[in-house]
């Protein structure tokens, strides 16, 4: 089986993975993505906080399913990767935990790639080409059957990846999809945006960032808390149920004014 072919590189269109990376780092590759984010920051001034949040959810994710028993993860949507990666939070805890990532995205693949190889983690880490909308693809993929046991607990990760998922793509059936491949003590840690619970000039900004998504390789569709709990069908949804992403396990006291918190729900589900 050979690798599934990347999403081919477009460097004159932004996409959702390296908007993310501009986000946490504030380091941008091309000219184009500069401008988007230009032009997004005048819009949504949050944003990189609300990037910061989910960063900050993934890596208390990880170590609450690492704490659980969990030994593998699969990282959907990974993006570029920056500070704090999973295998690099798993790692600090248990050096043996296996990761795979996967993306459409060729910067992310190419350079994750590449960061694995410098850190020398490659016998328990790798980035693999996939498409959440075709779940074998990653499923199957050499590198995922190499690392990863399903008969055995997984962690999956969908961490702000569901938004770039349209309705007509049937986002909750591709997560039913992924819980029929989990074995009984598996975990999943989702994140979405949303304006729902958002102040109304927030909730304004949100949607303005939204459809400035639409000039994208990645438009964003904004989804409510009910349909947010629809991801979590057949899970068991652990303390303390759906969350925000700034909220969820949080060891240091919760910012209750920041106006970027309400804006991203966030959950884990156990595979009982």
């Amino acid at each position: 089986m050979t690798d599934t072919m990347p999403r081919e590189l477009d460097t004159s269109t932004p996409t959702s993975a390296r908007m993310y990376h501009a986000m946490l780092t504030g380091e941008t590759f091309y000219d184009a993505d500069r401008r988007f984010m230009e032009r997004l920051y005048d819009t949504i001034p949050i944003f990189p906080v609300w990037a910061r949040h989910n960063r900050g959810f993934l890596a208390r994710a990880v170590d609450y399913m690492v704490g659980n028993g969990i030994e593998q993860f699969l990282d959907v949507g990974s993006g570029l990767p920056t500070g704090g990666s999973t295998h690099e939070i798993a790692h600090a805890i248990d050096p043996d935990v296996r990761v795979v990532y996967t993306d459409i995205d060729t910067d992310a693949i190419v350079r994750a790639r590449e960061q694995l190889v410098d850190q020398g983690v490659t016998a328990t880490a790798a980035m693999v080409p996939g498409d959440l909308r075709e779940p074998h693809q990653i499923l199957d993929h050499p590198d995922t059957v190499r690392l990863l046991d399903f008969t055995q607990p997984v962690g999956v990760l969908l961490v702000s990846i569901l938004p770039f998922i349209p309705d007509s793509d049937r986002p909750a059936d591709l997560v039913a999809r992924l819980r029929e491949a989990l074995a009984p003590g598996s975990y999943i840690a989702i994140t979405h945006v949303s304006l729902e619970d958002a102040a109304p000039d927030t909730a304004q900004q949100v949607a303005a960032g939204a459809a400035a998504y639409r000039d994208t390789l990645d438009p964003v569709s904004l989804r409510t808390r009910a349909q947010f709990a629809e991801f979590f069908a057949g899970f068991d949804v652990v303390e303390p149920g759906i969350s925000y992403a700034s909220d969820w396990h949080r060891r240091a006291p919760v910012d209750t004014t920041d106006p970027a918190r309400p804006c991203n729900f966030a959950a884990v589900g156990l595979v009982s």
